[in-house]
């Protein structure tokens, strides 16, 4: 399948430089906000487009439509890719549903823990019967920030993004059309696979509790992973890498650590052996600060669609998961929200309560 059109759904940091990046690739690129935030597009109207700076294209993208009508932005297009917090996946996908055609293909980039699983099912409940493969990648495709009205700075562009359909046997074909995009994504097993190497997970969540008195009396005014992963925060993490890998063991998947990913992803040139080194080797992550707000998305996010679909699948599958459950009791009292209530559970990701095997035939194919 040949990608000429698409669609860009959501008009944040990656929202921004999505379609800003794909506009000057020669792509015919559809970017939709929702109304209520209908200020993230006005900048782009007034200007004609976006300007784009740093890693990736650089360059004035006029792109061919900036719209708060969801009809418009995903009609007759080929990809329909949805840059929101992951969070918001089962809202946008109700938002979309109605408008989506067969043939489409649509991606969560990132989907994060789970957020294909949740974008299908809840396109399933809604009773849309069309023939649209659903897809993810593991992280974002850019480490990026809007630094003025229509204006985004790429930092660093994922140097191997896995990626992965629900159900896998549609991955082939979801893949040679994202790739063309994307030429370092790189085809997981399934979505297990690409759900389970979710790094944000592996350092936000730890690194914002652990610094919570920081963030809320300077605002968040240091370097978040330079600064703020110290080594007894990064040893933190890493408990929290160990039990992700043990999930990732007991599916019979590759699992790579957080410095390998790190390293692999082209955050770091070094080949660290510890969190904590390779975040102090990073070159993508340096000038980022550290969150102004203890409800920011890297818990929000995070917990909701990170640590606790990781822990949920962890029971089903008999592996311990103290720390990852711990962070996400210790954001819970933090923030005095109930994740739990509101997180990715295996309820709302559709996935069934059976064994292994049954599982793995159930992401290959949809059944079991």
């Amino acid at each position: 399948m040949r990608v000429e059109r698409i669609a860009v759904l959501g008009a944040g940091n990656a929202g921004h430089a999505a379609a800003a990046d794909l506009t000057l690739a020669g792509y015919d690129v559809n970017l939709f906000e929702v109304p209520e935030l209908e200020r993230n597009i006005e900048p782009i109207l007034e200007r004609g487009g976006i300007e784009i700076q740093g890693a990736a294209r650089e360059g004035f993208a006029r792109v061919k439509l900036a719209t708060t009508n969801i009809k418009d932005a995903v009609r007759n297009v080929d990809l329909i890719m949805i840059t929101v917090p992951s969070s918001y996946h089962a809202a946008f996908a109700e938002i979309c549903a109605p408008y989506l055609e067969d043939g489409q293909i649509v991606v969560l980039n990132p989907g994060h823990t789970g957020g294909a699983l949740e974008f299908a099912k809840k396109i399933g409940d809604l009773g849309i019967r069309r023939d649209v493969k659903i897809a993810e990648t593991m992280t974002l495709t850019y480490v990026c920030r809007i630094v003025g009205p229509a204006k985004v700075k790429v930092f660093h562009v994922h140097k191997k993004l896995l990626f992965a359909a629900f159900p896998a046997k549609d991955t082939g074909e979801a893949h040679e059309a994202f790739r063309e995009l994307y030429p370092n994504t790189i085809a997981a097993k399934n979505v297990m696979e690409t759900g389970l190497t979710n790094t944000g997970a592996i350092l936000h969540p730890a690194g914002m509790v652990m610094n919570a008195g920081w963030i809320e009396r300077t605002k968040g005014d240091f370097l978040f992973y330079v600064d703020g992963i110290t080594p007894s925060v990064a040893r933190v993490a890493e408990a929290v890498d160990s039990e992700r890998m043990k999930i990732m063991g007991a599916f019979g998947l590759r699992a790579v650590s957080f410095p390998e990913l790190y390293f692999e992803g082209g955050y770091t040139p070094v080949r660290a052996s510890t969190t904590f080194e390779a975040l102090q080797s990073t070159v993508a992550d340096r000038q980022l600060r550290a969150p102004s707000f203890l409800t920011h998305r890297y818990v929000d996010e995070y917990v909701k669609c990170g640590l606790i679909p990781m822990a949920e699948i962890g029971d089903l599958v008999g592996v311990n998961t103290p720390t990852i459950k711990a962070l996400i009791h210790l954001s819970c009292t933090m923030n005095n929200v109930n994740y739990w209530a509101e997180g990715r559970t295996l309820e709302r990701m559709g996935v069934p309560r059976v064994g292994i095997s049954s599982l793995n035939d159930w992401l290959e194919t949809g059944h079991y």
